[in-house]
Parts: structure tokens; C-alpha cells; sequence
């Protein structure tokens, strides 16, 4: 059965894991772009509370 939604995994995004899946993601990128972009640059990561 395909996707019901093509382009987005329902259960990926399920508002119970996104949080977790979504700060991994964000610092897997840091940590590559960090090396890349020093020393003229800094990468942090904000933490946002809605």
C-alpha cells in the first residue's frame, strides 16, 4: 500500500518522536558544518519553547 501522504512518514513525524528525531538531525548537522565553518564562523543550536 503506498503512502497515504507522499513526502511525509506519519509516523516519523508523530508528535511523540519528532522532538527527538528532530534534535538528532539538528546536531548531526552541527557537528558536520562546525569544522567546515571554523574559525570565521560559529554553529549553535537554539532550543525553542512553544
Amino acid at each position: 500500500m503506498p503512502a497515504p501522504l507522499p513526502g511525509m512518514d506519519p509516523w516519523l513525524e508523530h508528535p511523540a518522536l519528532w522532538p527527538d528525531v528532530h534534535h538528532g538531525l539538528i546536531s548531526a548537522i552541527r557537528d558536520r558544518l562546525g569544522p567546515i565553518l571554523r574559525p570565521r564562523y560559529y554553529v549553535a543550536v537554539e532550543t525553542r519553547t512553544y
